[in-house]
């Protein structure tokens, strides 16, 4: 009887040692921002133009809440083997989708920008929201829709956040750079047709959202991937308030006017 108490309670010590250990590593990978993630690094430096081969890249682990959509995954290797890079890569640095310029035809096709799992939706955009003709390829923005809550008084009408950190895949038929007979140029550009790599939840919400409204974009800093809860909604009434207004602008005066730019993870 003796035997069999102190046989189950081994038994017992035993498992509480292995949730407690299964407890401790789930925390740890918690703490250190949850499971290692391989995304494809450079083992040197990749000067620009230059063609990517298996010999200049590499694999390194970063913690999933560091890995962002413009990581290059170890699963997606093979598809960049054969591409140019648009800028130089320094040696152990994360090589990124953004940093890619043409494939080994001499273009750059719009379906092999769209990552696994992703898609590429083109909205008309206002076409303010092209800043000028500034808008590029690679860059970050979020949108804004204005409509009407019935869909018919026009005194009703209210903004609101639609989507944010979406990456724009092409502007009009540009989709980066091309290169003709040695030269780089600049494609045609339809500054009121963006593309945008979006999932197919959120292609399902840009559809609807094109035929409901005029959607505005805001373009972010390259290395701001910040999500902003809890926005809200702007209406007729936000712009005549004197007391909101006085509110904004208290914000603009307190904001720094230097965002500080984080370093890229190494």
């Amino acid at each position: 009887m003796n035997k069999a108490a102190l046989i189950a309670a081994a038994v017992a010590a035993l498992l509480g040692l292995g949730m407690l250990w299964l407890y401790m590593k789930r925390f740890e990978e918690e703490a250190s921002g949850g499971a290692p993630v391989a995304v494809v690094m450079a083992t040197q430096d990749i000067p620009l133009g230059t063609t990517l081969t298996e010999a200049m890249l590499g694999l390194r682990n970063l913690p999933a809440a560091y890995v962002e959509e413009r990581h290059v995954r170890a699963a997606d290797v093979a598809r960049i083997i054969g591409v140019r890079v648009s800028m130089g890569v320094k040696a152990n640095e994360s090589l990124l989708w953004t940093d890619l310029a043409t494939t080994s035809q001499q273009r750059r096709d719009l379906s092999g920008l769209v990552r696994n799992g992703m898609r590429a939706v083109t909205i008309r955009a206002d076409t303010t929201s092209a800043f000028g003709g500034l808008l590029r390829p690679g860059d970050r923005v979020d949108l804004l829709i204005t409509t009407s809550r019935d869909g018919t008084a026009e005194g009703n009408r209210v903004t609101v956040p639609l989507l944010q950190n979406v990456i724009v895949l092409a502007v009009g038929k540009d989709t980066g750079m091309e290169e003709v007979d040695g030269r780089r140029r600049s494609v045609e550009r339809r500054f009121n047709e963006v593309t945008l790599s979006v999932t197919v939840e959120q292609a399902q919400i840009l559809t609807l959202a094109d035929h409901s409204g005029t959607i505005t974009l805001t373009l972010r800093n390259p290395d701001d991937i910040a999500i902003l809860d809890g926005l809200p909604e702007t209406t007729r009434s936000d712009i005549l308030e004197p007391e909101r207004r006085a509110r904004l602008l208290r914000r603009e005066q307190t904001d720094d006017p230097q965002p500080t730019v984080p370093e890229r993870i190494q």
